[in-house]
């Protein structure tokens, strides 16, 4: 298998899509603009004020705040139609993306993952599932579909827009992740799975198209036999490639006015890694190609410490975690939970988000003492 030096200079944690941004014409810009003119519409308000700050933005500068993405641009483009519809996802966006740079806690989080299982059918040799002590009791288990719907009603009514359905296993692992999926159609702006495709089946990629689900993504590193089943090990790199095929011959069969974007994700970190290879094969069969780098959380409490970093963690202004058994954490870098600031079967989300644990870690992380606490003293993720 290919060999991770733990003393290696590993990058900071970034994530880059391939040709993400699209090129931004005026006619488009100027609809955005056109569309905060509107007059009247109902938020709360938070979201009020987002609206308000958005509509001086343009006035000051003329422009919107924000570089759309691909998948943001795709949504803009298919609800035109819909201007109120439209200025609430880009209110959410923003949450998502400028809160968590201005230090801002919205009033209920407006992204939730959520882990289906804790468990993983492979052993890919940067993932903490390599860690024997994890891969047990406490720590392995299914998330009960009663526990999921408490999940996702207090999710909708507290304005969750975008959810993950995955953390720290493999969600297919879970036989009731068709049901899961049933449950939140049209609940959300964004429904994301992440998963190894080892285990996609064609009543899965049925149910995958027909709830609406946004975004899937195919967490693969090689574009080649050898060195995939080296990293991701017990992965069969036919299958996965055959699953995806197969998607894409459902999707075009099935559900040919499908929103959903398809994306290749990779870790990369070894040296037969080739970018330009890995894009070249990957745009071939999915709608976009992702380059990661990879983490320290591989092995995250043996990480050595890094007490010159003092830059707070955005994750703590973005997102929470829920795990198969409902406890809440601020990131899957803690993967053991260090971190945890909740149980949802003991309290709500709202108050787990705003309540005294949380607000410590984001205080203490914004005044440079992120280094009280573990892991987040030996973490690169900012």
């Amino acid at each position: 298998m290919p060999e991770i030096d733990k003393n290696a200079n590993l990058p900071h944690f970034q994530r880059k899509i391939i040709s993400e941004y699209l090129e931004q014409n005026d006619e488009f810009y100027n609809w955005i603009k056109d569309i905060f003119k509107i007059t009247s519409i109902e938020l709360n308000n938070e979201d009020y004020k987002i609206f308000e700050e958005i509509k001086l933005n343009i006035a000051n500068i003329n422009n919107f705040p924000l570089e759309l993405s691909m998948l943001e641009r795709l949504f803009l483009d298919r609800n035109r139609a819909n201007s109120e519809k439209c200025i609430e996802y880009l209110i959410f966006r923003y949450k998502l993306r400028v809160f968590p740079r201005k230090k801002i806690a919205s009033s209920f989080p407006a992204y939730l993952l959520i882990e289906p299982v804790s468990a993983c059918n492979l052993r890919c040799v940067m993932c903490f599932q390599i860690d024997k002590s994890f891969t047990k009791k406490p720590y392995m288990g299914v998330m009960s579909l009663e526990l999921f719907k408490k999940i996702i009603d207090e999710a909708v009514a507290g304005g969750t827009r975008a959810i993950t359905m995955a953390s720290r296993g493999e969600p297919t692992l879970n036989r009731d992740l068709p049901k899961m999926l049933e449950y939140t159609k049209d609940k959300f702006f964004e429904v994301k799975i992440n998963t190894n495709g080892t285990r996609l089946t064609e009543e899965l990629c049925h149910t995958i198209l027909g709830t609406g689900v946004t975004e899937l993504v195919f967490s693969i590193d090689a574009e080649h036999k050898d060195l995939y089943e080296r990293i991701r090990v017990r992965g069969k790199f036919d299958t996965v490639i055959k699953n995806i095929k197969m998607f894409n011959e459902i999707r075009q069969a099935s559900y040919p006015d499908s929103d959903i974007v398809t994306t290749a994700s990779g870790v990369f970190f070894h040296e037969e890694q080739d970018i330009e290879k890995y894009t070249n094969f990957f745009t071939k069969i999915v709608d976009q190609v992702a380059a990661v780098a990879m983490e320290n959380r591989w092995d995250t409490y043996a990480n050595e410490l890094h007490p010159e970093e003092t830059a707070p963690c955005e994750y703590l202004w973005q997102r929470m975690y829920v795990w198969f058994d409902g406890k809440c954490n601020p990131c899957d870098v803690d993967y053991k939970s260090y971190l945890k600031v909740g149980d949802v079967n003991k309290r709500s989300i709202k108050d787990i988000w705003n309540g005294e644990l949380y607000k410590k870690l984001r205080n203490d992380h914004y005044n440079k003492k992120r280094n009280n606490h573990s892991p987040c003293d030996r973490c690169g993720v900012y």
